[in-house]
């Protein structure tokens, strides 16, 4: 017998327009993604109780969000003129050290990343010096730890603490036109229609966050990060023209291996059944990021996107942080401070690997072997010289 529909797309718009007290959703281009995914939620995943609870709680904080940013911008019509000027964007593989390495940038004062408090209450602007943000924290908090984001299998893999610096996938999730959703659920329609989407959608939301945050606080530049950022370089450029771009590199035999026992951990937080590694699922991941760093290399091949580009490779992350921050502000041309500098300093002592538990994770795991990875990827790990971390 067919169970019940989880979720009802009036039903939600209309317990979220009575949260926010507002009625006006601004660009209309969420609604059909939105709806895309509902109907793949209802016909597709499978929830526990808890599950559709957390699931419930993101889908009306996206809807709630929406509105009341939309509204931030007709009552502080301030927040439209914001210039989000030649920002700094990380990306590479997942699990490359792109996290680690904007959370070494979020520390400099001249540098504004957003904050997963902040992201999760976009309003009123968390910046503005009206605002009170002792609730709003406490709100973002909340949201959190209800959600799942802080749950033990989350917290070895990515620190979603309130006050860590978040990722910009978590902003594109108001657009509902963002890849995260097939990492938190198990909506194979929507990941096909995902395949052949338009982003141009995302980063425009994306822009308009940005713009919110930024309202009350103007800093030098704006630090962000996404290693989703690979796979749609052409939508990011068309809205950020004058984007700056760091690459982390890493073996992908290691890369690979952590991603996928990360999406793991997301299924679980979102209540999706357990169900064990699956070798075509990982060769559809692996093929999806070979994917990637073809198109990046053949972008790079453009002179004029080469010099607003710099590599990281994981390993010196790793061995020698602060010198790989040195290396990225150098080509930038970015002054490194003493006060930033020290902060670095701090955050590297106090953010030592395995600070929140050890993630332990095999490509073995998945059904792909090292070799077939090694052999994939071959023209990445020459083109960059990638050091490899794993034996074949």
């Amino acid at each position: 017998m067919a169970r019940e529909p989880y979720f009802d797309v009036g039903s939600l718009m209309t317990e979220a327009r009575r949260t926010a007290g507002y009625d006006d959703w601004g660009d209309e281009d969420f609604r059909a993604p939105f709806e895309r995914l509902i109907e793949a939620l209802n016909a597709e995943a499978e929830l526990t109780p808890q599950g559709l609870q957390r699931t419930k709680s993101y889908i009306l904080r996206m809807l709630v969000g929406r509105l009341r940013l939309y509204q931030d911008r007709k009552t502080y019509p301030g927040i439209t003129q914001e210039d989000i000027r030649a920002p700094l964007f990380i990306t590479g593989l997942g699990r490359s050290g792109t996290s680690y390495l904007n959370a070494l940038f979020a520390t400099d004062p001249h540098n504004h990343a957003p904050l997963h408090w902040q992201v999760w209450t976009l309003s009123p602007p968390p910046n503005h010096p009206a605002t009170d943000k002792a609730p709003q924290m406490e709100s973002g908090e909340h949201l959190i730890r209800f959600e799942g984001w802080q749950d033990p299998d989350m917290r070895d893999k990515h620190d979603f603490g309130g006050v860590a610096a978040a990722e910009d996938t978590l902003m594109q999730d108001y657009s509902f036109i963002c890849r995260s959703a097939i990492s938190y659920w198990d909506v194979p329609s929507y990941g096909a229609w995902l395949a052949q989407a338009d982003f141009s959608a995302t980063y425009r939301l994306q822009r308009k966050i940005l713009q919110a945050l930024q309202f009350g606080e103007r800093r030098d530049r704006w630090v962000l990060k996404s290693p989703l950022h690979l796979r749609q370089l052409s939508y990011l450029f068309g809205e950020f023209p004058d984007a700056r771009l760091i690459f982390n590199h890493r073996d992908p035999v290691k890369s690979l291996a952590s991603a996928m026992s990360f999406v793991v951990a997301l299924k679980k937080q979102f209540g999706n059944p357990y169900r064990p590694p699956d070798r075509s699922h990982a060769l559809a991941m692996m093929e999806g990021s070979a994917a990637s760093l073809e198109g990046m290399i053949r972008r790079r091949a453009d002179p004029a996107v080469d010099r607003i580009s710099v590599d990281v490779q994981y390993l010196d992350l790793e061995n020698d942080p602060l010198g790989q921050v040195t290396k990225v502000y150098d080509h930038f041309g970015i002054e490194l401070t003493d006060a930033a500098r020290k902060n670095m300093r701090e955050y590297i002592v106090q953010n030592r690997k395995g600070k929140l538990g050890v993630h332990r994770y095999d490509i073995t795991d998945s059904g792909l072997k090292v070799g077939e990875v090694r052999e994939r990827f071959k023209f990445y790990t020459d083109y960059f010289d990638v050091p490899y971390e794993v034996k074949s």
